[in-house]
């Protein structure tokens, strides 16, 4: 349970040092470029054993591993622009009711037992995500066919995007991923974010400045944490409690949905509505039937 935790800890973070990166000027892409290479670092300086140049590419998961990291920044990249059409709350809420397909994926294809408790806990968890996270806001002005097809389209690669990814993860891990080289997985999959991010955003004579190096060290450590983190709260939560991956992605997500939500309270003074209180008590709930009930 201690993996999990953490994962929530470091993926929390994430959200509050992203949000104070306006507090110093800096540009979040240009600090997520450096954050990646950090991740790169931090990983290799943790693996206690790295494999020589040949047992690494006769590993037939790492090219796959640097696609997913490069999908990953692709869709982060995406759905930052997407909160300009979309706006911020709503591209939130498609951003994290998006693991109803890694959940969907894991009960269909991956054997991954249906029962009627999780049904509700992810029921409820969809309606926990909603109530803390939706906010009120001022509708686009679709007033053409093609502004109301760009919000739909926009919609939906928000929602099917964020999903992809951790699908992928998921997949990558239980088919592609051994134990010896979690450490090395985990770099090549930030080192194919770094890549993908870097030629986007190289053009920019700004991205190399020192604060944006600084701000991808501070960004840089809780990230490589948050996916690690991950990788063993799956593996332990399995062998442990016979928790499978649908049990264990929407514990998470609810988890890092309400600490983020607390944390924005404590620090930086938003609005603890009636609909949030609901909110934390429908993911209790969610939590309760999702991984207690048997």
């Amino acid at each position: 349970m201690i993996y999990l935790l953490l994962s929530i800890l470091c993926s929390t973070s994430l959200v509050v040092i992203l949000r104070l990166f306006s507090n110093y000027n800096i540009k979040t892409p240009h600090g997520i470029v450096f954050n990646y290479l950090v991740c790169c670092v931090t990983g290799l300086l943790f693996a206690e054993n790295l494999p020589t140049a040949t047992e690494y590419f006769s590993w037939n998961g790492w090219y796959a591993c640097l696609l997913l990291g490069s999908l990953f920044y692709i869709v982060f990249n995406i759905t930052g622009k997407a909160t300009t059409i979309l706006g911020v709350a709503t591209t939130s809420l498609l951003f994290k009711i998006s693991f109803v397909i890694t959940v969907f994926v894991a009960l269909v294809f991956l054997g991954d037992a249906i029962t009627w408790n999780k049904i509700l806990g992810i029921i409820f968890a969809i309606g926990a995500v909603f109530l803390i996270t939706y906010t009120r806001e001022k509708s686009i002005n679709s007033t053409t066919s093609a502004e109301k097809k760009q919000y739909v389209l926009m919609c939906l690669f928000v929602f099917f995007g964020s999903g992809a990814c951790d699908t992928g993860f998921n997949l990558i891990r239980l088919n592609l991923i051994p134990v010896a080289l979690e450490h090395v997985a985990t770099v090549t999959i930030f080192f194919g974010a770094f890549v993908c991010s870097f030629l986007l955003n190289a053009s920019d004579k700004s991205l190399f400045q020192w604060k944006n190096v600084v701000a991808g060290l501070v960004l840089g450590i809780p990230n490589y944490g948050s996916l690690y983190f991950w990788i063993q709260a799956l593996k332990e939560l399995k062998i442990k409690f016979n928790w499978d991956s649908s049990t264990v992605f929407p514990i998470n997500n609810i988890g890092v949905v309400c600490l983020s939500a607390v944390i924005g309270f404590l620090l930086f003074r938003e609005k603890f509505s009636i609909q949030k209180l609901i909110g934390f008590l429908l993911a209790i709930v969610s939590i309760v039937f999702i991984g207690l009930i048997k």
